[in-house]
């Protein structure tokens, strides 16, 4: 399965407004399987600390919270404005979204905050 970045940061949205709730309030159109697998390679990155309780082979309760690093992502594509620079920028480039490693994107993001601040 590919990585949706769109996705991971709609899932770090709603880690960090539910942090450590009873269950990630996940929309009922995505897909639980996929929601599941993105968190647990957030999980993996060390981003997010993924508690998701499965039942058979299917992810019942969605329980996570953000690490340092994944706070520290986050707040590297969390303004639209750069989050869509960011995406466009790696498009030009002739990448696409799912190939970029996540610490490239976020210095890439770095780069378009420090750039609208003028500290580069």
């Amino acid at each position: 399965m590919e990585r949706d970045m769109d996705l991971v940061r709609d899932l770090l949205f709603i880690i960090e407004k539910n942090d450590d709730s009873r269950e990630l309030p996940i929309p009922k159109e995505w897909d639980r399987g996929v929601v599941a697998y993105h968190l647990k390679i957030l999980d993996q990155a060390g981003f997010i600390e993924n508690h998701t309780k499965w039942a058979g082979n299917q992810p019942m309760w969605i329980i996570a919270s953000l690490t340092w690093d994944g706070h520290e992502f986050l707040d590297s594509i969390k303004n639209n404005t750069i989050w869509s620079k960011t995406k466009e920028g790696i498009k030009d480039k002739g990448f696409e979204l799912s190939s970029v490693p996540l610490e490239v994107m976020k210095e890439y993001a770095k780069s378009q905050i420090k750039s609208l601040l003028g500290l580069e």
